[in-house]
Parts: C-alpha cells; sequence; structure tokens
C-alpha cells in the first residue's frame, strides 16, 4: 500500500460545484484522481456537480515547448532552499516556501510537481531528475550525493555558490563576446541587403548603357543572380544541414565527435579545455567540502564537465581510483593531454598534504581568471579585425556601385 502512495501522480482538474452562499462556482485543483478531488471540494464545503481531468491544449504544448528557466532563478531557489533546510525547516515546507507566484511559469509547474512526489514519499533527487530541461545533470546528481551522505543541507548551500560563480563566469563571456557579434550580425544583415536590393536597382541603370563592368560589380551582381536562382535550394540546404547537425548532437556518438573537435579548435579549443577543468575542479572541491565520499565525488564531478570527451576520460579517472590508485596519479595517467602540467603538481601536491579541496578550490578560481584573460584577448584582437573586414566590405560596396557610374559619366562626357 505504502508503495502504491508513492507512485501516485497529482492531475489538474476542472471543476463545476455549487456553494450555499454564492451558488455555483468554477475553479481548478491538483490531486491523485476523480475521487480525491471531489473529497477535496468536499472539505471546502462544495457540493461537486462535474470533475474532468483537465486536458492540456495544443497551444499551452507549443507555449511550453519553448519556455525557459532563467539561471538566475535556479540560482535563488537553491539559495534559499539551503538556508531553509540549514534552518531545520522540514523539506516539503522548504520547499512550499520558496515557491514563488511570480516566478517562471515553467519553474513554478516544475516545482508544484516536484512537492507532489516529495509528499509521496519520492527522493528530492528523483524527483528533480524528471525535468531536464529545469534541472541538469550535474545540479541533480549533486543533489543525490548530498541527501546518500546526509548533508543536503550543505550541499545545497556549496551548490548555490557554485551557481552563482558560474553565472558569473558565463556572464562576463557574453559580455565580452556581445559586441563582436552584434557587430557582425549587423555587417552580414548589410551586407545582404545590399547585393540583394540596393545594388539590382543599379544594374538596370547599368544594362542601358555599353559600358564593361568593372569587376567588384560584376562579382556582387554574379552573388545577387546565383541567390535569386537558387534560393529554394538555398534554404533547403540550410534546413537540412541544421536538422542533420541537431539529430547528430543528440546522438552519444555525434556529440562526443563534435565535442572531440570543438577541443582541437586552435582558439576556441583551448578554452573550452580550461572551461571543462574549472568545472570539474569546483563541483569536486564542492563535494569534497559536504563530506561526500571520494568516489562518489569523482563519479558525478567527471560527469559535469560539459564535454563528454573529456567526461569519458575522467570516468576513467574514477575507474583507477575505485582500485585502490591515488587521485592525482589517475588523473595524471588519464588526461595528461587535457590537464596542464602545474595543474597536475597542485592536485598531487594537495592530495599528499591533505588539503585537496583547498587546492581544487584554488585550481578552478585560477582557471576561471585564464579563460577570462583568454576571452579578453580574443575579443580585443577580433575587434580591429572585424573593423578592417567591414571597411574592405563597404569599400567594395562602394566601387561596385560608383565604378559603373564614374565610367558611365565619362563616357557621356566624350560622347
Amino acid at each position: 500500500m505504502a508503495l502504491e502512495k508513492k507512485t501516485d501522480k497529482f492531475t489538474q482538474f476542472s471543476y463545476i460545484a455549487t456553494n450555499p452562499s454564492t451558488g455555483v462556482v468554477r475553479g481548478e485543483l491538483r490531486a491523485t484522481g476523480q475521487d480525491s478531488a471531489i473529497i477535496q471540494l468536499e472539505r471546502m464545503g462544495l457540493e461537486p456537480i462535474s470533475v474532468s481531468e483537465k486536458k492540456q491544449s495544443i497551444l499551452d504544448m507549443e507555449i511550453s515547448l519553448f519556455e525557459k528557466v532563467p539561471p538566475g532563478e535556479i540560482y535563488n531557489f537553491t539559495r534559499q532552499l539551503s538556508v531553509m533546510l540549514k534552518a531545520g525547516v522540514p523539506l516539503v515546507d522548504a520547499l512550499d516556501s520558496v515557491h514563488s507566484d511570480e516566478a517562471n511559469p515553467l519553474f513554478n509547474r516544475t516545482i508544484d510537481s516536484v512537492i507532489d512526489d516529495v509528499s509521496n514519499g519520492m527522493s528530492l533527487s528523483r524527483a528533480m531528475d524528471k525535468h531536464p530541461r529545469v534541472f541538469d545533470t550535474m545540479f541533480i546528481n549533486i543533489v543525490k550525493a548530498g541527501e546518500s551522505a546526509g548533508v543536503l543541507d550543505k550541499v545545497m548551500f556549496q551548490l548555490a555558490d557554485f551557481i552563482a560563480h558560474d553565472l558569473k563566469l558565463r556572464m562576463g563571456i557574453t559580455q565580452a563576446i556581445r559586441y563582436p557579434s552584434i557587430v557582425v550580425g549587423i555587417t552580414m544583415l548589410v551586407g545582404v541587403f545590399a547585393v540583394t536590393y540596393i545594388l539590382p536597382r543599379f544594374s538596370t541603370l547599368f544594362s542601358s548603357t555599353r559600358i564593361t563592368l568593372p569587376l567588384p560589380t560584376r562579382i556582387l551582381l554574379g552573388i545577387d543572380q546565383f541567390i535569386n536562382d537558387n534560393w529554394m535550394g538555398i534554404i533547403f540546404f540550410i534546413l537540412f544541414f541544421v536538422f542533420v547537425f541537431w539529430r547528430a548532437l543528440k546522438t552519444k556518438a555525434g556529440l562526443f565527435q563534435w565535442h572531440r573537435f570543438v577541443l582541437s579548435l586552435p582558439i576556441f579549443g583551448p578554452i573550452a579545455k580550461k572551461m571543462a577543468i574549472s568545472r570539474f575542479c569546483h563541483v569536486l572541491d564542492t563535494l569534497d567540502r559536504t563530506g561526500v565520499p571520494i568516489l562518489e565525488a569523482l563519479e558525478i564531478a567527471g560527469k559535469t564537465a560539459g564535454n563528454t570527451f573529456i567526461e569519458k576520460r575522467l570516468s576513467r579517472v574514477h575507474s583507477d581510483v575505485q582500485m585502490g590508485r591515488k587521485v592525482a596519479l589517475s588523473i595524471s595517467t588519464h588526461t595528461n593531454d587535457i590537464f596542464p602540467p602545474h595543474v597536475l603538481k597542485m592536485i598531487q601536491v594537495g592530495e599528499d598534504a591533505g588539503a585537496m579541496d583547498d587546492m581544487l578550490g584554488e585550481i578552478g578560481n585560477m582557471t576561471d581568471a585564464e579563460v577570462q584573460d583568454r576571452v579578453l584577448k580574443l575579443t580585443a584582437t577580433l575587434e580591429p579585425l572585424i573593423t578592417v573586414v567591414m571597411g574592405v566590405f563597404i569599400l567594395v560596396l562602394a566601387l561596385a556601385i560608383f565604378l559603373p557610374i564614374w565610367d558611365m559619366y565619362e563616357a557621356l562626357s566624350k560622347g
């Protein structure tokens, strides 16, 4: 009977009922079944007329498909929940306390579902695991580790710190690449507009004369002609390529090869590698500080690197440590082409001194600083490069338009 209770799921019901004071009332409620909904209405002093399960409309399904929960909201939830648990508030009451009607609609529905599942005896990590769009694998694994070690309040507190740190790092990277991205996007839009709209207007004028068009004009007119003749094929090819690429990333083999390719890129590869190292060190540091056993901490930290190629290497580290080898030696054996020599040395020193958590924290902070420095240098290099490319493009466009006009003027002057 207890097992049956744990598997109950709450459903949204619509009802029509009568109230002795107000007459007919309509509304919605959540219950495990129709009988449970009727009992709830009777407890509210209502006499049910009609109780039916609310069906999700196609419009609701389409809207929810594009809903996302901002990372900042996940951070606020984690921080508030950790404070509640640390104060000794029961888990269900803590979840209900941090629940806010002003929050993201998808997040509200998720927390409602989590509260229902936890109330029915399900663990917090299992309840969150049912909502991968809101709680990622790293979040769920860390919560699971905290539950198994009996330190959920400490783990949630450390997890909130890690999320805040991760948000700060990603925000810095986003701000650094925002300007180049905007400039490149505007340049591409202006280029397409000029080639497909402005230049063809002049081509009718050029065709009425017998002057020989200069090379820049012929090139841009040729591009415009190619786009006009093959625009359906171009759109189909782009959509087909995006679909195939998206489907490939949905497979383990495709995602593994893509992550491996990203690491091999000359500029972005080192940045991606350092971000994976930082994430691994921060998560391992978080779990180690909260008393999670090292084997479980290594297994979870290895899955949160954000790169499946690196995660596979780190899984071998977990296997080696499980066989009795030291952490530093195992990391050096299987990831010496990923972790820099000085980082491997720092891990070894921290392990030998019995202060590996402090050393991991230092490595994470140091790697974060290196990532930000590389991104800033990349941005500083891209900005003048983009300016030069824009200047060349504007020059070519100006020559393509004004050289024929100049030739026409000379021809008319001689005529």
